[in-house]
């Protein structure tokens, strides 16, 4: 390796085969999605690309960044883990819940289009997280209070 700091001298093989593969399915991907949707839907497509990217940039990034620091600086870091976990997969499941609950793509003709109750489904997923979290959060208390308890017993230092 050379000591100019190119980060080229660290690409192994794996990096540039991985690099022209994915390239050619994505333009590939690219190529039929342009093509399917003809002209004037090419820029309706284009233009929504760009503004979920300028969304996320600006909003979405910035939300979880500074939830994550709210999160470090007010959770003890024995739950800290599962919390930001908790808060990270309930954040993904409402997001992508939100054209299921606000029924976006539903059409009076059709009633086998987004038939069920998603807000009541989603809650219960949203249950599903937090139970889970909250079991490992109580096993991780009960695991450290044996270790505290244990340590005692031996006389050595409490932590």
């Amino acid at each position: 390796m050379s000591g100019s700091g190119d980060t080229t001298d660290r690409l192994g093989p794996s990096f540039w085969v991985g690099l022209v593969i994915g390239g050619a399915i994505m333009a590939f991907g690219v190529r039929g999605a342009l093509a399917g949707l003809g002209a004037h839907r090419s820029l309706e497509l284009a233009e929504w690309v760009v503004g979920l990217d300028v969304a996320h940039d600006l909003l979405l990034a910035p939300v979880v960044v500074a939830v994550g620091l709210f999160l470090a600086w007010l959770v003890p870091a024995t739950i800290a883990g599962p919390v930001r976990a908790a808060v990270a997969i309930s954040g993904l499941v409402v997001l992508f819940s939100v054209p299921l609950i606000t029924a976006w793509g539903r059409h009076p003709a059709n009633s086998s289009t987004l038939p069920l109750n998603y807000a009541h489904s989603v809650l219960i997923v949203l249950g599903l997280i937090w139970f889970t979290a909250a079991t490992v959060i109580i096993v991780r208390v009960a695991r450290n209070r044996r270790v505290i308890r244990f340590r005692s017993d031996l006389g050595g230092p409490r932590s």
